[in-house]
Protein backbone atom coordinates (compact mmCIF):
# COMPACT_ATOMS: atom_id res chain seq x y z
CA UNK A 1 0.00 0.00 0.00
CA UNK A 2 2.98 2.20 0.52
CA UNK A 3 4.10 1.77 -2.62
CA UNK A 4 1.12 2.28 -4.52
CA UNK A 5 0.99 5.86 -2.53
CA UNK A 6 4.20 6.73 -3.77
CA UNK A 7 3.35 6.08 -6.87
CA UNK A 8 0.34 7.98 -6.59
CA UNK A 9 2.00 11.30 -5.53
CA UNK A 10 5.19 10.55 -8.22
CA UNK A 11 1.80 11.12 -10.67
CA UNK A 12 0.57 13.84 -8.95
CA UNK A 13 3.89 15.47 -8.99
CA UNK A 14 4.46 15.31 -12.97
CA UNK A 15 0.61 16.07 -14.28
CA UNK A 16 -0.58 12.63 -14.47
CA UNK A 17 -3.09 12.25 -11.95
CA UNK A 18 -5.91 12.78 -14.49
CA UNK A 19 -5.10 9.82 -16.68
CA UNK A 20 -5.75 7.66 -13.54
CA UNK A 21 -8.91 5.57 -13.23
CA UNK A 22 -9.43 5.46 -9.17
CA UNK A 23 -11.74 2.70 -9.84
CA UNK A 24 -9.54 0.42 -11.53
CA UNK A 25 -6.59 1.37 -10.37
CA UNK A 26 -4.94 -2.21 -9.50
CA UNK A 27 -2.67 -3.00 -6.76
CA UNK A 28 0.93 -2.81 -7.20
CA UNK A 29 1.65 -6.49 -5.73
CA UNK A 30 0.06 -9.40 -6.27
CA UNK A 31 2.38 -11.08 -3.76
CA UNK A 32 1.28 -12.79 -0.86
CA UNK A 33 3.57 -14.39 1.87
CA UNK A 34 1.01 -15.87 4.52
CA UNK A 35 3.31 -15.99 7.56
CA UNK A 36 3.30 -18.59 10.65
CA UNK A 37 -0.05 -20.40 9.96
CA UNK A 38 -1.58 -23.80 10.50
CA UNK A 39 -2.19 -25.44 7.16
CA UNK A 40 -4.69 -27.77 6.05
CA UNK A 41 -3.84 -28.46 2.87
CA UNK A 42 -6.88 -30.69 2.07
CA UNK A 43 -9.65 -32.94 4.49
CA UNK A 44 -7.29 -35.21 5.38
CA UNK A 45 -3.78 -33.79 5.55
CA UNK A 46 -2.74 -31.00 7.82
CA UNK A 47 0.54 -29.60 6.85
CA UNK A 48 0.96 -27.99 10.08
CA UNK A 49 2.50 -24.63 11.11
CA UNK A 50 4.40 -23.29 7.97
CA UNK A 51 3.85 -20.56 5.28
CA UNK A 52 1.98 -20.08 1.82
CA UNK A 53 3.28 -17.46 -0.86
CA UNK A 54 0.75 -16.49 -3.40
CA UNK A 55 1.93 -14.62 -6.52
CA UNK A 56 -0.19 -14.19 -9.93
CA UNK A 57 -3.61 -15.75 -8.80
CA UNK A 58 -1.84 -19.07 -7.67
CA UNK A 59 0.08 -21.07 -4.93
CA UNK A 60 3.49 -21.16 -5.63
CA UNK A 61 5.18 -21.93 -2.46
CA UNK A 62 3.84 -23.71 0.75
CA UNK A 63 6.71 -24.49 3.08
CA UNK A 64 8.09 -23.42 6.56
CA UNK A 65 10.21 -20.48 6.46
CA UNK A 66 9.66 -19.31 3.46
CA UNK A 67 12.02 -15.92 2.36
CA UNK A 68 9.37 -13.27 0.99
CA UNK A 69 9.87 -11.72 -2.32
CA UNK A 70 10.64 -7.63 -1.79
CA UNK A 71 7.30 -7.07 -3.45
CA UNK A 72 5.11 -9.17 -1.47
CA UNK A 73 2.63 -7.96 1.17
CA UNK A 74 3.05 -10.06 4.52
CA UNK A 75 0.39 -11.42 6.19
CA UNK A 76 1.19 -12.36 9.85
CA UNK A 77 -0.62 -15.56 10.74
CA UNK A 78 -0.19 -15.17 14.34
CA UNK A 79 -1.22 -18.95 14.05
CA UNK A 80 -4.36 -19.01 12.21
CA UNK A 81 -5.73 -21.40 10.70
CA UNK A 82 -6.08 -21.61 6.47
CA UNK A 83 -8.51 -24.02 4.84
CA UNK A 84 -8.86 -24.44 1.38
CA UNK A 85 -11.93 -21.96 -0.06
CA UNK A 86 -15.23 -23.37 -0.21
CA UNK A 87 -16.70 -24.25 -3.37
CA UNK A 88 -21.01 -23.79 -3.83
CA UNK A 89 -21.58 -26.94 -5.88
CA UNK A 90 -25.16 -25.69 -7.07
CA UNK A 91 -26.83 -22.15 -6.23
CA UNK A 92 -28.51 -19.43 -7.56
CA UNK A 93 -25.54 -17.02 -6.10
CA UNK A 94 -25.36 -13.34 -7.67
CA UNK A 95 -28.60 -14.12 -10.02
CA UNK A 96 -31.19 -11.59 -8.83
CA UNK A 97 -35.27 -13.09 -8.55
CA UNK A 98 -36.97 -12.75 -11.19
CA UNK A 99 -40.73 -10.93 -11.06
CA UNK A 100 -42.98 -13.37 -11.57
CA UNK A 101 -46.60 -11.78 -10.71
CA UNK A 102 -48.38 -10.53 -13.51
CA UNK A 103 -51.23 -10.93 -15.76
CA UNK A 104 -50.92 -14.46 -17.33
CA UNK A 105 -49.65 -14.28 -20.80
CA UNK A 106 -51.77 -15.11 -23.73
CA UNK A 107 -51.42 -18.33 -25.42
CA UNK A 108 -53.31 -19.86 -28.50
CA UNK A 109 -52.88 -23.41 -27.53
CA UNK A 110 -52.26 -24.09 -23.71
CA UNK A 111 -51.39 -27.36 -24.85
CA UNK A 112 -48.80 -26.51 -27.24
CA UNK A 113 -47.25 -23.00 -25.67
CA UNK A 114 -44.33 -21.12 -26.35
CA UNK A 115 -41.43 -22.35 -24.42
CA UNK A 116 -40.34 -19.60 -22.47
CA UNK A 117 -43.90 -19.55 -21.09
CA UNK A 118 -43.59 -22.52 -19.05
CA UNK A 119 -39.62 -22.25 -18.47
CA UNK A 120 -37.91 -24.24 -20.87
CA UNK A 121 -35.23 -21.78 -21.87
CA UNK A 122 -32.04 -24.00 -22.38
CA UNK A 123 -30.22 -21.43 -24.22
CA UNK A 124 -29.82 -19.41 -21.36
CA UNK A 125 -26.71 -19.40 -19.28
CA UNK A 126 -26.03 -18.71 -15.70
CA UNK A 127 -23.01 -16.44 -16.75
CA UNK A 128 -25.09 -13.84 -18.42
CA UNK A 129 -27.67 -13.82 -15.49
CA UNK A 130 -25.16 -13.18 -12.35
CA UNK A 131 -25.05 -9.34 -11.24
CA UNK A 132 -21.70 -9.60 -9.94
CA UNK A 133 -22.81 -6.49 -7.08
CA UNK A 134 -25.76 -9.07 -5.95
CA UNK A 135 -25.83 -9.16 -2.29
CA UNK A 136 -25.67 -12.74 -2.14
CA UNK A 137 -22.14 -12.95 -3.41
CA UNK A 138 -20.46 -11.24 -0.58
CA UNK A 139 -22.66 -13.21 1.76
CA UNK A 140 -20.99 -16.45 -0.01
CA UNK A 141 -17.63 -14.67 0.81
CA UNK A 142 -17.78 -13.67 4.34
CA UNK A 143 -18.73 -17.98 4.76
CA UNK A 144 -15.75 -18.86 3.22
CA UNK A 145 -16.68 -19.46 -0.63
CA UNK A 146 -14.37 -18.49 -3.81
CA UNK A 147 -16.15 -20.31 -6.00
CA UNK A 148 -19.87 -21.29 -7.16
CA UNK A 149 -21.49 -23.41 -9.83
CA UNK A 150 -24.21 -21.22 -10.60
CA UNK A 151 -27.67 -22.26 -12.39
CA UNK A 152 -30.13 -19.36 -13.70
CA UNK A 153 -33.73 -19.29 -11.89
CA UNK A 154 -36.67 -20.78 -13.26
CA UNK A 155 -39.13 -23.76 -13.79
CA UNK A 156 -38.60 -27.09 -15.76
CA UNK A 157 -35.64 -26.21 -17.46
CA UNK A 158 -34.35 -22.83 -16.49
CA UNK A 159 -30.86 -23.09 -18.39
CA UNK A 160 -26.96 -24.51 -18.17
CA UNK A 161 -24.86 -23.57 -15.13
CA UNK A 162 -21.55 -22.24 -14.94
CA UNK A 163 -18.98 -22.14 -12.32
CA UNK A 164 -17.77 -18.59 -11.03
CA UNK A 165 -14.63 -16.95 -9.44
CA UNK A 166 -16.48 -14.71 -6.67
CA UNK A 167 -14.41 -11.86 -6.91
CA UNK A 168 -14.63 -9.19 -10.20
CA UNK A 169 -16.39 -6.04 -11.00
CA UNK A 170 -18.05 -8.35 -14.29
CA UNK A 171 -19.41 -11.44 -15.53
CA UNK A 172 -16.04 -11.83 -17.80
CA UNK A 173 -14.01 -11.28 -15.18
CA UNK A 174 -15.71 -13.77 -12.39
CA UNK A 175 -16.39 -16.72 -14.74
CA UNK A 176 -14.22 -19.62 -14.68
CA UNK A 177 -16.04 -22.32 -16.49
CA UNK A 178 -19.13 -22.04 -19.06
CA UNK A 179 -21.25 -24.19 -20.23
CA UNK A 180 -20.59 -26.40 -17.65
CA UNK A 181 -24.03 -28.00 -16.94
CA UNK A 182 -27.74 -28.04 -17.74
CA UNK A 183 -30.31 -27.28 -14.74
CA UNK A 184 -33.42 -29.93 -15.04
CA UNK A 185 -36.31 -29.57 -12.34
CA UNK A 186 -39.97 -31.37 -12.39
CA UNK A 187 -41.87 -28.50 -11.60
CA UNK A 188 -44.58 -27.28 -14.13
CA UNK A 189 -46.59 -24.16 -14.83
CA UNK A 190 -49.77 -23.50 -13.62
CA UNK A 191 -52.38 -23.36 -16.76
CA UNK A 192 -50.15 -24.49 -19.06
CA UNK A 193 -48.92 -27.67 -20.44
CA UNK A 194 -46.90 -29.68 -19.04
CA UNK A 195 -48.30 -28.70 -15.19
CA UNK A 196 -48.10 -31.78 -13.74
CA UNK A 197 -44.53 -34.32 -12.77
CA UNK A 198 -45.74 -36.81 -15.35
CA UNK A 199 -46.14 -33.71 -18.20
CA UNK A 200 -42.92 -32.87 -17.49
CA UNK A 201 -40.99 -35.97 -17.47
CA UNK A 202 -43.14 -36.56 -20.84
CA UNK A 203 -41.90 -33.34 -21.82
CA UNK A 204 -38.44 -33.40 -21.00
CA UNK A 205 -38.79 -37.12 -23.18
CA UNK A 206 -39.78 -35.50 -26.15
CA UNK A 207 -37.43 -32.66 -25.95
CA UNK A 208 -34.30 -34.72 -25.52
CA UNK A 209 -35.13 -36.98 -28.68
CA UNK A 210 -36.07 -33.87 -31.01
CA UNK A 211 -32.19 -32.71 -29.54
CA UNK A 212 -31.18 -35.89 -30.81
CA UNK A 213 -32.97 -36.15 -33.74
CA UNK A 214 -31.86 -32.40 -34.72
CA UNK A 215 -28.08 -33.78 -34.27
CA UNK A 216 -28.43 -36.07 -36.65
CA UNK A 217 -30.06 -34.81 -39.08
CA UNK A 218 -27.27 -31.88 -38.53
CA UNK A 219 -24.64 -34.33 -39.18
CA UNK A 220 -25.99 -35.63 -41.91
CA UNK A 221 -26.55 -32.04 -43.46
CA UNK A 222 -22.83 -31.42 -43.06
CA UNK A 223 -21.94 -34.51 -45.15
CA UNK A 224 -24.16 -34.44 -47.84
CA UNK A 225 -25.12 -31.58 -50.63
CA UNK A 226 -27.93 -33.00 -51.27
CA UNK A 227 -29.48 -33.28 -47.57
CA UNK A 228 -32.09 -31.08 -46.70
CA UNK A 229 -31.09 -27.99 -44.29
CA UNK A 230 -31.49 -28.55 -41.04
CA UNK A 231 -33.84 -25.77 -39.56
CA UNK A 232 -31.92 -23.20 -36.33
CA UNK A 233 -33.91 -23.91 -33.09
CA UNK A 234 -31.83 -22.64 -30.21
CA UNK A 235 -33.59 -24.79 -27.67
CA UNK A 236 -32.88 -27.92 -28.84
CA UNK A 237 -29.54 -27.01 -29.84
CA UNK A 238 -28.64 -26.30 -26.46
CA UNK A 239 -29.28 -29.48 -25.52
CA UNK A 240 -27.30 -31.48 -28.25
CA UNK A 241 -24.16 -31.43 -25.69
CA UNK A 242 -26.38 -33.58 -22.96
CA UNK A 243 -27.53 -36.26 -25.74
CA UNK A 244 -24.12 -36.42 -26.76
CA UNK A 245 -22.72 -37.15 -23.34
CA UNK A 246 -20.30 -33.36 -23.15
CA UNK A 247 -22.68 -31.96 -20.55
CA UNK A 248 -23.97 -33.29 -17.35
CA UNK A 249 -28.22 -32.73 -16.25
CA UNK A 250 -27.93 -31.62 -13.24
CA UNK A 251 -31.56 -32.25 -11.59
CA UNK A 252 -33.26 -31.61 -8.77
CA UNK A 253 -34.63 -33.90 -6.60
CA UNK A 254 -35.16 -33.57 -3.12
CA UNK A 255 -37.46 -36.55 -2.28
CA UNK A 256 -36.96 -40.38 -2.35
CA UNK A 257 -39.78 -40.46 -5.07
CA UNK A 258 -38.46 -37.97 -7.15
CA UNK A 259 -34.78 -39.59 -6.83
CA UNK A 260 -36.41 -42.87 -8.36
CA UNK A 261 -38.10 -41.06 -11.24
CA UNK A 262 -34.61 -39.02 -12.03
CA UNK A 263 -32.69 -42.18 -11.82
CA UNK A 264 -35.50 -43.91 -14.34
CA UNK A 265 -34.60 -41.31 -16.68
CA UNK A 266 -31.30 -40.85 -17.11
CA UNK A 267 -30.99 -44.90 -17.50
CA UNK A 268 -33.91 -44.94 -20.68
CA UNK A 269 -31.91 -41.88 -22.43
CA UNK A 270 -28.07 -42.32 -21.29
CA UNK A 271 -27.21 -38.95 -20.48
CA UNK A 272 -24.90 -37.91 -17.40
CA UNK A 273 -26.45 -37.38 -14.18
CA UNK A 274 -25.88 -35.26 -10.65
CA UNK A 275 -29.24 -35.26 -8.51
CA UNK A 276 -29.07 -31.98 -6.34
CA UNK A 277 -31.00 -30.54 -3.28
CA UNK A 278 -31.32 -33.70 -2.21
CA UNK A 279 -33.71 -33.86 1.31
CA UNK A 280 -34.36 -37.88 1.30
CA UNK A 281 -31.52 -40.14 -0.01
CA UNK A 282 -31.59 -42.66 2.28
CA UNK A 283 -34.27 -44.68 0.90
CA UNK A 284 -33.08 -44.32 -2.94
CA UNK A 285 -29.47 -44.96 -1.42
CA UNK A 286 -28.73 -48.39 -3.26
CA UNK A 287 -29.76 -47.32 -6.68
CA UNK A 288 -27.61 -43.97 -5.96
CA UNK A 289 -25.04 -46.68 -5.45
CA UNK A 290 -25.78 -49.01 -8.32
CA UNK A 291 -25.63 -45.99 -10.59
CA UNK A 292 -22.54 -43.90 -9.16
CA UNK A 293 -24.50 -41.04 -9.11
CA UNK A 294 -23.04 -38.36 -7.75
CA UNK A 295 -25.53 -36.17 -5.28
CA UNK A 296 -25.82 -32.97 -3.76
CA UNK A 297 -27.15 -32.99 -0.47
CA UNK A 298 -29.48 -29.68 0.79
CA UNK A 299 -27.93 -27.64 3.40
CA UNK A 300 -31.08 -26.61 4.31
CA UNK A 301 -31.74 -28.31 6.96
CA UNK A 302 -35.43 -27.95 8.87
CA UNK A 303 -35.81 -26.42 12.43
CA UNK A 304 -34.41 -28.27 15.64
CA UNK A 305 -36.95 -30.66 17.07
CA UNK A 306 -38.27 -29.24 20.36
CA UNK A 307 -39.37 -30.56 23.56
CA UNK A 308 -43.36 -29.92 24.14
CA UNK A 309 -43.24 -27.57 27.04
CA UNK A 310 -40.04 -26.54 27.07
CA UNK A 311 -41.11 -23.71 24.44
CA UNK A 312 -44.01 -22.81 25.75
CA UNK A 313 -42.32 -22.22 30.09
CA UNK A 314 -39.98 -20.00 29.98
CA UNK A 315 -39.40 -20.22 34.13
CA UNK A 316 -39.05 -17.48 36.63
CA UNK A 317 -36.27 -16.00 35.65
CA UNK A 318 -37.77 -15.49 31.85
CA UNK A 319 -41.11 -14.29 33.28
CA UNK A 320 -39.60 -11.66 34.91
CA UNK A 321 -37.95 -10.14 31.89
CA UNK A 322 -41.33 -9.87 30.15
CA UNK A 323 -43.33 -7.09 30.73
CA UNK A 324 -46.95 -8.02 31.66
CA UNK A 325 -46.55 -12.17 31.22
CA UNK A 326 -48.05 -12.50 34.73
CA UNK A 327 -51.25 -10.57 33.44
CA UNK A 328 -51.13 -12.63 30.53
CA UNK A 329 -50.95 -15.96 31.55
CA UNK A 330 -53.78 -15.06 34.30
CA UNK A 331 -55.94 -13.92 31.25
CA UNK A 332 -55.28 -17.17 29.60
CA UNK A 333 -55.93 -19.34 32.68
CA UNK A 334 -58.84 -17.25 33.07
CA UNK A 335 -60.04 -18.04 29.56
CA UNK A 336 -59.10 -21.62 29.61
CA UNK A 337 -61.53 -22.23 33.29
CA UNK A 338 -64.90 -22.97 31.18
CA UNK A 339 -62.75 -25.12 28.43
CA UNK A 340 -61.49 -27.79 30.62
CA UNK A 341 -63.56 -30.45 29.08
CA UNK A 342 -62.03 -29.31 25.54
CA UNK A 343 -58.47 -29.50 27.04
CA UNK A 344 -59.39 -33.19 28.12
CA UNK A 345 -60.67 -34.22 24.69
CA UNK A 346 -57.82 -32.33 23.08
CA UNK A 347 -55.23 -34.70 25.38
CA UNK A 348 -56.93 -37.57 24.96
CA UNK A 349 -56.96 -37.06 21.26
CA UNK A 350 -53.09 -36.53 21.61
CA UNK A 351 -52.32 -39.62 23.76
CA UNK A 352 -53.99 -41.67 20.96
CA UNK A 353 -51.82 -44.32 19.24
CA UNK A 354 -52.48 -42.27 15.79
CA UNK A 355 -51.15 -39.17 16.99
CA UNK A 356 -48.19 -40.63 18.90
CA UNK A 357 -47.57 -42.88 15.65
CA UNK A 358 -47.63 -39.78 13.46
CA UNK A 359 -45.03 -38.03 16.07
CA UNK A 360 -42.77 -40.87 15.81
CA UNK A 361 -43.16 -40.87 12.13
CA UNK A 362 -42.42 -36.88 11.93
CA UNK A 363 -39.24 -37.28 14.16
CA UNK A 364 -37.92 -40.28 12.64
CA UNK A 365 -38.06 -38.10 8.87
CA UNK A 366 -36.24 -34.91 10.89
CA UNK A 367 -33.86 -37.65 11.98
CA UNK A 368 -33.26 -39.12 8.78
CA UNK A 369 -32.85 -35.81 6.99
CA UNK A 370 -30.57 -34.30 9.34
CA UNK A 371 -28.40 -37.50 9.20
CA UNK A 372 -28.03 -38.21 5.60
CA UNK A 373 -24.57 -36.77 4.94
CA UNK A 374 -23.41 -39.18 7.75
CA UNK A 375 -25.62 -42.47 5.71
CA UNK A 376 -23.73 -41.15 2.50
CA UNK A 377 -20.38 -40.95 4.72
CA UNK A 378 -20.84 -44.71 6.05
CA UNK A 379 -22.05 -45.83 2.81
CA UNK A 380 -18.98 -44.50 0.91
CA UNK A 381 -20.53 -42.45 -1.17
CA UNK A 382 -19.15 -38.86 -2.01
CA UNK A 383 -21.43 -35.85 -1.55
CA UNK A 384 -21.21 -32.12 -1.92
CA UNK A 385 -23.85 -29.31 -0.77
CA UNK A 386 -26.22 -27.49 -2.84
CA UNK A 387 -27.44 -24.18 -1.84
CA UNK A 388 -30.41 -23.24 -3.68
CA UNK A 389 -32.54 -22.62 -0.66
CA UNK A 390 -30.28 -22.13 2.47
CA UNK A 391 -29.00 -18.91 3.41
CA UNK A 392 -25.11 -18.83 3.81
CA UNK A 393 -25.16 -17.77 7.09
CA UNK A 394 -27.15 -21.36 8.36
CA UNK A 395 -23.79 -23.10 7.31
CA UNK A 396 -21.90 -23.59 10.03
CA UNK A 397 -24.65 -24.39 12.79
CA UNK A 398 -26.63 -26.98 9.56
CA UNK A 399 -22.88 -28.58 9.41
CA UNK A 400 -22.98 -28.63 13.64
CA UNK A 401 -26.53 -30.76 13.75
CA UNK A 402 -24.91 -33.01 10.80
CA UNK A 403 -21.74 -33.98 12.91
CA UNK A 404 -23.98 -34.07 16.04
CA UNK A 405 -26.38 -37.14 13.88
CA UNK A 406 -23.10 -38.38 12.87
CA UNK A 407 -20.98 -37.05 10.11
CA UNK A 408 -16.94 -36.42 10.17
CA UNK A 409 -15.11 -33.36 10.29
CA UNK A 410 -13.15 -34.71 7.39
CA UNK A 411 -16.13 -35.57 5.89
CA UNK A 412 -17.69 -32.46 6.24
CA UNK A 413 -15.10 -30.59 4.81
CA UNK A 414 -15.06 -32.34 1.42
CA UNK A 415 -18.46 -32.18 0.84
CA UNK A 416 -17.45 -28.36 0.85
CA UNK A 417 -13.92 -28.36 -1.36
CA UNK A 418 -12.90 -31.60 -3.00
CA UNK A 419 -15.86 -33.31 -3.69
CA UNK A 420 -17.59 -30.44 -5.43
CA UNK A 421 -14.23 -29.53 -7.43
CA UNK A 422 -14.09 -33.49 -8.54
CA UNK A 423 -18.10 -33.39 -9.31
CA UNK A 424 -17.56 -29.89 -10.82
CA UNK A 425 -14.07 -31.11 -12.97
CA UNK A 426 -12.07 -28.24 -11.38
CA UNK A 427 -10.24 -30.21 -9.11
CA UNK A 428 -6.57 -29.79 -11.14
CA UNK A 429 -7.04 -25.45 -9.91
CA UNK A 430 -9.14 -25.77 -6.95
CA UNK A 431 -10.47 -27.79 -4.27
CA UNK A 432 -6.77 -28.25 -2.14
CA UNK A 433 -3.79 -25.92 -0.81
CA UNK A 434 -1.18 -26.96 -2.89
CA UNK A 435 1.43 -25.23 -5.64
CA UNK A 436 0.10 -24.91 -8.88
CA UNK A 437 -3.14 -24.29 -7.84
CA UNK A 438 -5.68 -21.13 -7.83
CA UNK A 439 -5.28 -19.31 -4.37
CA UNK A 440 -8.67 -20.07 -3.06
CA UNK A 441 -8.20 -19.96 0.61
CA UNK A 442 -9.06 -18.06 3.61
CA UNK A 443 -7.63 -18.07 7.24
CA UNK A 444 -9.87 -18.78 10.56
CA UNK A 445 -8.60 -17.39 13.96
CA UNK A 446 -9.41 -20.87 15.22
CA UNK A 447 -10.17 -24.70 13.54
CA UNK A 448 -12.89 -23.85 11.44
CA UNK A 449 -15.46 -25.83 13.17
CA UNK A 450 -14.75 -24.20 16.28
CA UNK A 451 -18.55 -23.03 17.56
CA UNK A 452 -16.68 -19.30 18.54
CA UNK A 453 -14.50 -19.15 14.93
CA UNK A 454 -14.55 -16.12 12.70
CA UNK A 455 -13.01 -15.88 9.19
CA UNK A 456 -10.55 -13.09 8.86
CA UNK A 457 -9.32 -13.23 4.93
CA UNK A 458 -10.60 -14.59 1.90
CA UNK A 459 -8.24 -14.99 -0.99
CA UNK A 460 -9.89 -15.39 -4.71
CA UNK A 461 -7.48 -16.20 -6.90
CA UNK A 462 -5.22 -14.41 -5.30
CA UNK A 463 -7.38 -11.37 -4.55
CA UNK A 464 -7.97 -10.55 -0.83
CA UNK A 465 -10.87 -9.69 1.27
CA UNK A 466 -10.73 -9.05 4.71
CA UNK A 467 -13.94 -9.34 7.38
CA UNK A 468 -14.35 -7.26 10.50
CA UNK A 469 -15.04 -9.38 13.17
CA UNK A 470 -17.99 -8.57 15.66
CA UNK A 471 -18.16 -9.42 19.07
CA UNK A 472 -20.88 -12.07 19.75
CA UNK A 473 -23.38 -11.51 21.93
CA UNK A 474 -25.24 -13.61 24.06
CA UNK A 475 -28.94 -14.51 24.46
CA UNK A 476 -30.57 -12.18 26.59
CA UNK A 477 -27.62 -9.55 26.67
CA UNK A 478 -27.75 -5.81 25.49
CA UNK A 479 -27.89 -8.01 21.79
CA UNK A 480 -31.18 -9.22 22.29
CA UNK A 481 -32.76 -5.71 22.92
CA UNK A 482 -30.80 -4.23 20.08
CA UNK A 483 -32.64 -6.79 17.68
CA UNK A 484 -36.40 -6.06 19.17
CA UNK A 485 -35.40 -2.40 18.38
CA UNK A 486 -33.87 -3.29 14.95
CA UNK A 487 -37.04 -4.85 13.97
CA UNK A 488 -39.78 -2.05 14.13
CA UNK A 489 -40.52 -0.45 10.85
CA UNK A 490 -42.01 -1.93 7.28
CA UNK A 491 -40.50 -4.98 6.02
CA UNK A 492 -41.36 -6.07 2.52
CA UNK A 493 -42.49 -9.95 1.95
CA UNK A 494 -42.89 -12.36 -0.44
CA UNK A 495 -44.28 -15.66 -0.22
CA UNK A 496 -44.18 -18.82 -2.46
CA UNK A 497 -47.66 -20.73 -2.20
CA UNK A 498 -49.27 -23.87 -3.78
CA UNK A 499 -51.97 -20.98 -5.35
CA UNK A 500 -48.66 -18.80 -6.99
CA UNK A 501 -46.12 -16.13 -5.41
CA UNK A 502 -47.93 -13.21 -2.77
CA UNK A 503 -46.28 -10.03 -1.53
CA UNK A 504 -47.21 -7.96 1.07
CA UNK A 505 -45.89 -5.45 3.99
CA UNK A 506 -45.13 -6.45 7.65
CA UNK A 507 -45.16 -3.61 10.03
CA UNK A 508 -43.50 -3.37 13.46
CA UNK A 509 -44.38 -1.02 16.05
CA UNK A 510 -43.94 -0.66 19.54
CA UNK A 511 -40.64 -1.16 22.03
CA UNK A 512 -40.70 -3.71 24.97
CA UNK A 513 -44.24 -4.91 23.64
CA UNK A 514 -44.04 -5.46 19.73
CA UNK A 515 -47.22 -4.92 17.48
CA UNK A 516 -47.29 -6.24 14.51
CA UNK A 517 -49.66 -5.97 11.71
CA UNK A 518 -49.58 -7.72 7.94
CA UNK A 519 -50.62 -6.47 4.76
CA UNK A 520 -51.01 -8.21 1.47
CA UNK A 521 -50.70 -6.36 -1.80
CA UNK A 522 -53.67 -8.40 -3.67
CA UNK A 523 -55.51 -7.05 -0.51
CA UNK A 524 -54.45 -4.07 1.36
CA UNK A 525 -57.62 -2.99 2.83
CA UNK A 526 -57.43 -6.10 5.08
CA UNK A 527 -54.91 -5.91 7.72
CA UNK A 528 -54.22 -9.18 9.38
CA UNK A 529 -52.84 -8.46 13.23
CA UNK A 530 -50.37 -10.73 14.68
CA UNK A 531 -50.41 -12.61 18.11
CA UNK A 532 -48.54 -14.89 19.73
CA UNK A 533 -45.31 -12.60 18.97
CA UNK A 534 -41.98 -14.31 20.11
CA UNK A 535 -38.70 -12.45 19.37
CA UNK A 536 -35.66 -14.92 19.88
CA UNK A 537 -31.46 -14.61 19.05
CA UNK A 538 -32.31 -12.98 15.48
CA UNK A 539 -35.70 -14.76 15.07
CA UNK A 540 -39.16 -13.49 15.14
CA UNK A 541 -42.06 -15.96 14.79
CA UNK A 542 -45.94 -14.97 15.54
CA UNK A 543 -49.24 -16.20 14.41
CA UNK A 544 -51.92 -14.33 11.98
CA UNK A 545 -55.44 -15.37 10.89
CA UNK A 546 -55.72 -15.34 6.74
CA UNK A 547 -59.33 -15.62 5.31
CA UNK A 548 -59.12 -18.44 2.88
CA UNK A 549 -62.72 -18.58 1.24
CA UNK A 550 -63.97 -16.98 3.82
CA UNK A 551 -62.53 -19.27 6.67
CA UNK A 552 -60.13 -17.95 8.95
CA UNK A 553 -56.82 -20.17 8.96
CA UNK A 554 -54.10 -19.71 11.11
CA UNK A 555 -50.63 -19.54 9.61
CA UNK A 556 -47.33 -19.23 11.75
CA UNK A 557 -44.54 -17.18 10.49
CA UNK A 558 -41.10 -18.41 11.44
CA UNK A 559 -38.41 -15.85 10.49
CA UNK A 560 -34.38 -15.66 10.80
CA UNK A 561 -32.93 -12.23 10.19
CA UNK A 562 -29.89 -11.27 8.50
CA UNK A 563 -29.10 -7.56 9.60
CA UNK A 564 -32.10 -5.80 7.02
CA UNK A 565 -33.02 -9.27 5.09
CA UNK A 566 -34.81 -12.59 6.58
CA UNK A 567 -35.98 -15.48 5.43
CA UNK A 568 -38.03 -18.32 7.19
CA UNK A 569 -41.36 -20.23 6.82
CA UNK A 570 -45.14 -19.68 6.84
CA UNK A 571 -46.85 -22.83 7.94
CA UNK A 572 -51.21 -23.08 7.36
CA UNK A 573 -53.12 -26.30 7.81
CA UNK A 574 -53.81 -27.89 4.72
CA UNK A 575 -50.89 -26.04 3.62
CA UNK A 576 -47.52 -27.03 4.66
CA UNK A 577 -44.38 -24.96 5.17
CA UNK A 578 -44.25 -22.25 2.58
CA UNK A 579 -40.53 -20.16 2.06
CA UNK A 580 -40.85 -16.71 2.56
CA UNK A 581 -38.30 -14.05 2.24
CA UNK A 582 -38.00 -9.90 3.12
CA UNK A 583 -36.45 -6.82 3.54
CA UNK A 584 -36.64 -3.69 5.46
CA UNK A 585 -38.29 -1.00 3.62
CA UNK A 586 -35.79 2.06 3.99
CA UNK A 587 -37.98 5.50 5.71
Amino acid sequence: MKLKLIVLLLCAHFGLVAQIDYDIYPEVSSTFLINDVHIQKSPTDSFGLGDILIEEGYITQVSRNINPPAEAFVIEGDSAYVYPAFISALSHTGIPKKEERGERPTVKFRGHPPNGVVGITPEVKASDEVSASDESISKMKAQGFAAAHIVPRGKMLPGQGSVMLLDGESNEEMLFADDLSMYFQLEGTRGFYPTTVIGVMAKWRDLYGQANFLSKHQAAARSSTTAARAKSDQSLEALIPVTKGQQTVYMKAEKAKDIHKAIALQKEMGYKLVLVEVKQAAPALEKIKAGNIPVLISADLPKEAKDEGKAEGKGKKGMKKDKGVKDKMKAKADDAKPMKKADKDKKKKEDSPEVKAMKARKKASYEEYVGQAATLEKEGVAFAFSFLDSKPGDLKKSLERMMKAGLSKEAALAALTTNPAKILGIDSKVGTIARGKLANLFLSDAPYFDKESNIKYLFVEGNMSEFEIKPKKKKGEKGSDDFRKSLVGKWQYDVETPMGAFDGIVTVTGDEELEIEVVGNDEPTEVMEARNIDVGDQTLSFVISINVNGTSVPATMSLDYDEDTFSGTVEMEGMGSMPISGSKVPE
